[in-house]
C-alpha cells in the first residue's frame, strides 16, 4: 500500500525521501536498472526509444509526491518493496551498500558488460557491484540541513543515505530534494551563473557512441557528457547533454552501446543559461524542467559550461563562510598583535627591515622588468643583432657597470665580438678577439661552475700576461657568464667594472645567468628561423622551377592538342578521299558499257588503292621510327647512275605545272654505302613537296657533291644534298615543318591536301642514316640541305 507523506517541522526532515527503493542483495543488476531508469523524472529519448511503463506490470513503481532519488539502496532483508517493486517505507532493515547509475558506468567502462556469454545483467547480483557508503546520516534533533550539505560537498556524493538511532534504514537525502525543500530565493537572486558556472566539464561530438560516453563518465566525477558540434572557430556549439541515468536507461532498453550514438540518447536542451543570469533563475529552471543540470552559453551560442544542483547548494553551506571568517578574525588579531608589539619593541629594526625589503623588492622589480623587457624583444624579434645591443645595453644600465660584451665562439676557436655597451670616457673592444687560450680556460671553469667572478684583479690569481691584459683594457672587476646552447659553449656575457673593484651580488649574477639562459633560446631561434628562411627559399625556386616545368609541360600538351585537333581535322579526310573516289569508281564499273570505259575506273581504283596504301604505311613507318631503333642494311650506291633514274618521273610532273627540274651531279661523284629506300623516300618527299609548291613558272634545282670535314685526326668527307623551289615559308613556321601533321597555313593555294607526315618521316629517316637535315626560306627560295658521313 502506499504511505501518505507526514508534515515534518524541519527542512532536513522535509528533504528525506521516505520512500526510496530499497532490494536485497541477491536483486539481479537487470532488475536495478530497470528500476533506476523508471525512476527518471523525465525521459530524453525519441518516441520510439521511450520507456512506457507496462500498466498490467505488478512491479510498476507508485511514486509518492515529490522528486525521487534515482538511487538503489541495498538492504539485509527482504521488504515488501524489495519483492513486489513497489515504493514503501522501508522496514527495520539495515544498509548494506548503495547502487547509483555511476555503478552501472564502472560496469559498462571495465568491459564487464561486454561478454554476455560469460557474465549478464541478469546474473550478475547487485550485492557484487554495490558501493559500500562512503558516510550516511544519523536522523537526530543536531542534525540540521546543512550538515547534509557539508557531507555532500565533503565526499563528493549525491546520495546521502539515512538512519534513524537505531541503525534502521530511514531514506535517503538529495541535492534536488534539498534545493526543493529550501527555496533560497533571496540568496540566489544576488548571485550570478558566473560565480559558481563549472568550466571543466567532459564534451564530446554527435556521433561518439554510448559506451565511450559510458567510459568517460566513468573516470570522471562528473555524471553527465555536453553533446556539442564543432564550430569554424574551433567553439563548441552544445546540441545535447547525455547524463548517467540515459546511460542507464539505454542499458535497460538493452541498446548496443557500441552502436548507439549520443545523438539518439541525448536529452536536447530547450533552454540554455547565460553566465550574466542568476542562481535564482538557475534554480526555477531546474524546477520547472525537472532537471539536475543546465548548460551555459554565451551570447553567440558558444559553451561556456554548466551549473548544477550542488552549485546551487554550495551557495547555502555556512560551513566554508564560517571558516573563512574565523581564519580572517584570527589573522587579523594576529596581524594587530604582531603590528602592536613590533612598535612597542622594535620599531627602529622594522623601518630599517622595511627599507632594506623595500629596496631587495625594487631591485627584484627591477630585475624581474629587465628579464620580461629581454623575453619580450626576443619574442618579438629574430633578429639576433638586434636582441643582443639590446641585452647589453639595458645590462649595463641596470648593473652600472662600464662595459657589457657578448663574445661568439668561432669555428676556428677563437672568440669574435658580437656585441657592445660601452659607458662614456671607456675605450670599445670592437676590434678585440678572445684567443684560444682563454677560450680554453673558460671551458675549463665553467666546467666546475657556471660563472666567473673576479672581484679586484690585483687580488686574485692572474697570471702576469692576463693581467697586463685586463689592464690595457682598463679593467678592474669582471664577471663572466657562458651562453650554453644544446651543451655546447657558444659564447660569453661579460660585465667590467673599470672604475674600482667590484663585490658582485648574487643577485647580479643570478640575473646574467637567466639572461645567458633567455639569449640561448634567442640564439636557437633565430638560427632556426634563418634555416627557415633558407628552407623557403629553396623552396621557392623548387616551385618556381617546378612552375616554369608544369609551364612547359602545359604548351607542349596544348601543342600537342593543337597536332591532334589538326591530325583529327586533316588525316581522317585524306583516308576517306581514296576509298570515296574507290566507292565512287566501283559505282560506275557498274554502270559502264563499254571495256574501255571500265579499264578507266580500274586504273582509278589501282590509283586510290595505291594512295591509301602508302598513307597508312607513312602512319605505320613513322610510328615505328619513333618508337624504336630499327636495323637498316646498308648497299653500296652509285648515285652517278642512280640519282637520274629516281628523278625521271618528277620531270614529266614539273612539266605538267610549268615548272623547271634542275638536277645537278658532279662526274666524280663517289659511290656511298647508304640504305636505298630510305635515301630515295627522303628524295620524292623533298622534290614531291618542291612540285607541289612551287610557284607556276617557278624552278627547281636538286644538287649533289662531296664535302671535306676537317679534324686533328684525320680529313674524311660528307655528301651534301641540296633541293631548292621557289616557295617562301614564314619564319615563325619553320621551327614546326618537322612536327607530324602540321601543315603551314595558306600555303597550299591549289588545295592539293595532305596529312603533314611527309616532312617528319623524311626528319625520322635522316637520323636513322646518321645525317643531319636544315631549312631555309629567304628571298622567295626555300632550301633543305642534308648531310650524310661518307
Amino acid at each position: 500500500m502506499l504511505y501518505p507523506a507526514p508534515h515534518y517541522s524541519s527542512a532536513l526532515e522535509q528533504a528525506v525521501d521516505r520512500y526510496p527503493v530499497a532490494v536485497t542483495p541477491d536483486t539481479s543488476v537487470a532488475e536495478a536498472i530497470a528500476l533506476i531508469s523508471q525512476l527518471q523524472n523525465h525521459c530524453p529519448f525519441p518516441q520510439d526509444l521511450r520507456l512506457e511503463p507496462d500498466r498490467s506490470d505488478s512491479r510498476t513503481l507508485i511514486q509518492p509526491t515529490g522528486i525521487r532519488a534515482n538511487c538503489i539502496l541495498v538492504v539485509d532483508k527482504p521488504t515488501p518493496l524489495c519483492t513486489e517493486f513497489v515504493a514503501q517505507p522501508p522496514e527495520q532493515s539495515t544498509l548494506l551498500g548503495i547502487f547509483t547509475p555511476r555503478n552501472l558506468l564502472q560496469l559498462i567502462a571495465t568491459g564487464i558488460l561486454d561478454h554476455p556469454e560469460e557474465a549478464t545483467l541478469d546474473h550478475i547480483r547487485i550485492g557484487e557491484v554495490m558501493s559500500i557508503p562512503i558516510c550516511q546520516l544519523t536522523e537526530s534533533e543536531d542534525q540540521d540541513i546543512f550538515t547534509a550539505l557539508s557531507m555532500f560537498r565533503q565526499h563528493q556524493i549525491l546520495h546521502l543515505p539515512v538512519v534513524n538511532s537505531q541503525g534502521h534504514l530511514v531514506g535517503v537525502v538529495t541535492p534536488a530534494r534539498i534545493r526543493q525543500v529550501l527555496q533560497p530565493s533571496n540568496i540566489l537572486r544576488t548571485r550570478r551563473v558566473a560565480d559558481e558556472i563549472i568550466t571543466d566539464v567532459l564534451t564530446a561530438p554527435v556521433n561518439t557512441s554510448v559506451l565511450t560516453l559510458a567510459q568517460m563518465m566513468a573516470t570522471h566525477p562528473i555524471g553527465c557528457v555536453v553533446i556539442h558540434n564543432q564550430l569554424a572557430t574551433h567553439k563548441l556549439e552544445p546540441v545535447g547533454i547525455v547524463t548517467a541515468e540515459d546511460i542507464v536507461l539505454a542499458q535497460f532498453l538493452q541498446l548496443n552501446l557500441a552502436e548507439t550514438t549520443a545523438a539518439t540518447i541525448m536529452g536536447i536542451p530547450q533552454f540554455s543559461l547565460k553566465v550574466q543570469d542568476s542562481l535564482w533563475l538557475a534554480h526555477q529552471e531546474m524546477q520547472a524542467r525537472q532537471l539536475q543540470r543546465l548548460l551555459v552559453s554565451n551570447n553567440q551560442g558558444q559553451l561556456q559550461g554548466i551549473i548544477t544542483q550542488m552549485s546551487l547548494l554550495r551557495m547555502l553551506d555556512p560551513t566554508e563562510m564560517y571558516r573563512v571568517i574565523r581564519q580572517l578574525k584570527q589573522s587579523v588579531y594576529k596581524l594587530q598583535a604582531e603590528k602592536m608589539e613590533l612598535l612597542r619593541s622594535r620599531n627602529i629594526k622594522l623601518e630599517k627591515q622595511v627599507q632594506e625589503r623595500t629596496a631587495q623588492l625594487q631591485e627584484q622589480l627591477q630585475r624581474e622588468r629587465l628579464l620580461a623587457k629581454i623575453s619580450l624583444q626576443i619574442h618579438q624579434s629574430l633578429n639576433l643583432d638586434e636582441i643582443l645591443n639590446t641585452t647589453v645595453a639595458e645590462l649595463r644600465d641596470f648593473l652600472s657597470s662600464d662595459r657589457v660584451v657578448i663574445y661568439q665562439i668561432l669555428n676556428s676557436g677563437v672568440g669574435e665580438l658580437v656585441a657592445e655597451s660601452v659607458g662614456e670616457g671607456w675605450r670599445s673592444l670592437s676590434e678585440n678577439r678572445l684567443n684560444e687560450s682563454v677560450i680554453n680556460y673558460y671551458k675549463y671553469t665553467f666546467f666546475d661552475q657556471n660563472i666567473y667572478i673576479v672581484e679586484d684583479i690585483e687580488k686574485a690569481r692572474i697570471s702576469k700576461e692576463k693581467l697586463q691584459i685586463l689592464s690595457d683594457k682598463k679593467i678592474l672587476a669582471y664577471l663572466v657568464v657562458p651562453i650554453i646552447q644544446d651543451g655546447q659553449l657558444w659564447g660569453t656575457i661579460e660585465v667590467h667594472h673599470c672604475q674600482k673593484s667590484r663585490h658582485w651580488l648574487p643577485s647580479e649574477t643570478n640575473l646574467l645567468q637567466q639572461l645567458a639562459t633567455q639569449l640561448a633560446i634567442a640564439i636557437y631561434q633565430a638560427q632556426l628561423y634563418q634555416q627557415v628562411q633558407a628552407l623557403n627559399t629553396d623552396l621557392e625556386k623548387q616551385v618556381l622551377d617546378r612552375t616554369a616545368e608544369l609551364q612547359r609541360k602545359v604548351q607542349e600538351l596544348q601543342q600537342l592538342n593543337i597536332l591532334k585537333d589538326e591530325f583529327l581535322s586533316t588525316v581522317p579526310h585524306e583516308l576517306r578521299t581514296p576509298l570515296s573516289n574507290m566507292k565512287m569508281a566501283i559505282y560506275m564499273l557498274k554502270l559502264a558499257p563499254t571495256a574501255q570505259r571500265q579499264q578507266v575506273y580500274f586504273d582509278i581504283l589501282e590509283n586510290e588503292c595505291v594512295r591509301e596504301t602508302n598513307l597508312i604505311n607513312d602512319l605505320l613507318n613513322l610510328q615505328k621510327l619513333e618508337a624504336e631503333n630499327i636495323p637498316i642494311s646498308l648497299d653500296l650506291l652509285n648515285l652517278v647512275n642512280w640519282i637520274p633514274r629516281i628523278t625521271q618521273p618528277f620531270y614529266s610532273r614539273a612539266n605538267s605545272r610549268k615548272l623547271v627540274l634542275n638536277v645537278e651531279l658532279p662526274p666524280d661523284l663517289p659511290s656511298v654505302r647508304t640504305n636505298t629506300s630510305s635515301l630515295e623516300r627522303i628524295i620524292a618527299e623533298l622534290l614531291n613537296n618542291a612540285c607541289k609548291y612551287t610557284i607556276e613558272g617557278g624552278e627547281i634545282n636538286l644538287k649533289l657533291e662531296t664535302l671535306p670535314i676537317k679534324s686533328d685526326l684525320q680529313v674524311s668527307h660528307k655528301l651534301r644534298l641540296q633541293i631548292a623551289n621557289q616557295a617562301q615559308i614564314p619564319e615563325q613556321e619553320l621551327p614546326r615543318i618537322f612536327d607530324k601533321f602540321y601543315r603551314v597555313q595558306n600555303a597550299d593555294p591549289w588545295k592539293q591536301g595532305g596529312t603533314g607526315l611527309g616532312l617528319a618521316l623524311v626528319e625520322k629517316l635522316i637520323e636513322q642514316l646518321e645525317g643531319k637535315i636544315e631549312v631555309t626560306s629567304q628571298n622567295g627560295w626555300t632550301t633543305f640541305t642534308i648531310d650524310f658521313p661518307i
